[in-house]
């Protein structure tokens, strides 16, 4: 590549917003296969037979592919680069929807929500890892804010669309459309992403840099202070949002499937514009000396209340409960970004994976949990009604104990403190 076309760092004008589109718009169809059973569970529960715990187990094949795919992917983010490692993976992706799309067995859809697991796995990471060799750190939550105004688009697509879609293609027609989607996504990263970083460990490693290990980076005490509200609040939210607020609103409050669906665009809707307050409010707020951190700490804290209020009161109006949710959940990408920043831009991706990793494990635990939780509940005998809000605030206590975990764990350096 010539100098001309060598984008300057930190990347700025032109060059940071074709980047950016690039990442984003793979991120977008991240987040709608992960979403998109939400929607189409009544139409899969009735042509498969399959019980809420095989849902569960089907729907989390997706976050499966994508935790054991993690610290090989920082690995490789690391050693090839953001554009090379992602753009090789969305391949697997492809055949993911494909099959996906083409099978008519439990086992075979859950192979193709495996293989979709792993072909998205790096959507975000590589991105996040990116941003944080190619953008300043006060950028940061801006980036990350902004690729879950993309992300969370790209869950809105899975709702009422969706939903409007199944009597006239289906979901296997939904699906191949993702398919296509996802080949225009593969040549946006390869042909849209700079190659001058294509191998950036080793430059880094040339040019001096200091490097952390791997056992250093997840016992580091950020990492630590960090690492239960990824897995419990971050990890049990995604299984949430992308499986069983479908279910509770159908359930426990009673809602059709088109009026559930409605509920659930608004959801992401609220969540898109509250990571569109975030890029737009972050960058001021942190000049003004508000800490990140402290804005992660309220969110979770008054989402936490409006889940307790959702579960408790007995009104078909608590569904506007759970769209505070939605709002406060904004904070969770923001906890995750401000990980990344405390490690040199060599170890960035596997600093972020190995969170990343974290937080899926817990999507995968909660998303099947809950669906057995429901299944050996009604089993005992407990009414589904009973058995659903039993579950959830099970679900409730645990996240608590990970807030206060996050509250009162020694705080990091607070030269890093100083920036979060």
């Amino acid at each position: 590549m010539s100098q001309s076309h060598v984008p300057t760092i930190p990347m700025r004008g032109t060059w940071a917003i074709r980047v950016f589109l690039c990442f984003a718009f793979a991120y977008l169809l991240s987040y709608a296969f992960r979403a998109v059973n939400a929607v189409i569970a009544p139409e899969l529960m009735a042509d498969l037979n399959i019980s809420h715990s095989e849902l569960g187990l089907l729907s989390s094949a997706y976050f499966v592919g994508f935790a054991v795919m993690q610290i090989p992917l920082g690995i490789a983010l690391d050693r090839y680069g953001a554009r090379r490692t992602e753009s090789f993976l969305l391949l697997f992706a492809l055949c993911g929807a494909s099959i996906f799309a083409y099978a008519d067995s439990l086992w075979g859809l859950t192979l193709g929500r495996l293989l979709i697991g792993i072909g998205v796995s790096a959507c975000l990471m590589a991105s996040f890892t990116a941003y944080r060799r190619w953008f300043s750190v006060e950028q940061q939550s801006q980036l990350a804010s902004g690729m879950l105004v993309f992300g969370t688009a790209g869950a809105l697509l899975t709702t009422i669309p969706i939903q409007l879609a199944l009597p006239i293609i289906g979901w296997r027609g939904s699906f191949w459309i993702m398919a296509i989607l996802v080949a225009i996504a593969f040549i946006g990263i390869k042909l849209g992403i700079p190659k001058f970083d294509d191998y950036p460990q080793a430059k880094k490693v040339k040019d001096g840099e200091a490097s952390f290990g791997f056992k250093e980076i997840i016992f580091h005490p950020f990492f630590l202070r960090m690492l239960p509200i990824g897995i419990v609040n971050h990890g049990g939210f995604l299984a949430l949002q992308t499986l069983w607020l479908g279910p509770w609103m159908i359930e426990v409050l009673g809602f059709d499937s088109i009026f559930t669906a409605q509920i659930l665009f608004l959801f992401n809707g609220v969540m898109l514009l509250g990571y569109a307050l975030n890029a737009w409010l972050l960058p001021r707020a942190n000049a003004n000396g508000f800490k990140t951190l402290n804005y992660v700490k309220w969110l979770l804290a008054i989402g936490l209340l409006s889940q307790l209020l959702a579960i408790s009161i007995d009104s078909t109006f608590s569904w506007i409960l759970w769209i505070i949710v939605a709002i406060t959940a904004t904070g969770h990408i923001l906890g995750q970004s401000t990980v990344i920043t405390a490690f040199p831009s060599s170890n960035a991706g596997v600093a972020a994976t190995s969170y990343n990793l974290l937080i899926f494990v817990g999507a995968f635990i909660f998303q099947w949990g809950i669906g057995w939780g429901i299944d050996l509940s009604v089993s005992l005998g407990i009414e589904k009604v009973n058995a659903f809000k039993q579950v959830f605030l099970i679900f409730l206590g645990i996240q608590l104990i990970a807030y206060v975990w996050f509250l009162f764990y020694p705080k990091p350096l607070k030269h890093h403190l100083a920036t979060l």
